[in-house]
């Protein structure tokens, strides 16, 4: 088995397994291998997040951020992480209610 990674129309990378005879074009059809879809992500409730992780920094303004050097990087991290990990569990439950039969 190799794996590809191939870009669809709309420009999002994927990855995929073949067989070692299948040729690399057909990596559409392959199994996939890539992350969660964000599609289920609640954007308006992280960007509501992100709104009071920055006000909990106190970034409040580019003197702010100057001086808390990782700030903004926290307060992203803290807002985006917590809900994608959540993601990956989410598919990871996915694929063994399908390999239980369930």
């Amino acid at each position: 088995m190799k794996i590809v990674t191939w870009t669809d129309k709309d420009g999002y990378n994927h990855r995929s397994m073949l067989r070692d005879s299948d040729p690399d074009d057909l990596a559409y059809a392959g199994i996939p291998l890539d992350p969660p879809s964000l599609d289920q992500l609640d954007w308006d409730g992280m960007k509501r997040n992100l709104h009071n992780a920055l006000v909990d920094q106190g970034l409040h303004d580019m003197r702010d951020v100057n001086q808390m050097g990782n700030g903004i990087t926290s307060a992203i991290m803290t807002t985006f992480k917590r809900q994608i990990l959540v993601l990956y569990k989410m598919q990871e439950a996915a694929k063994r209610n399908a390999k239980s039969g369930g």
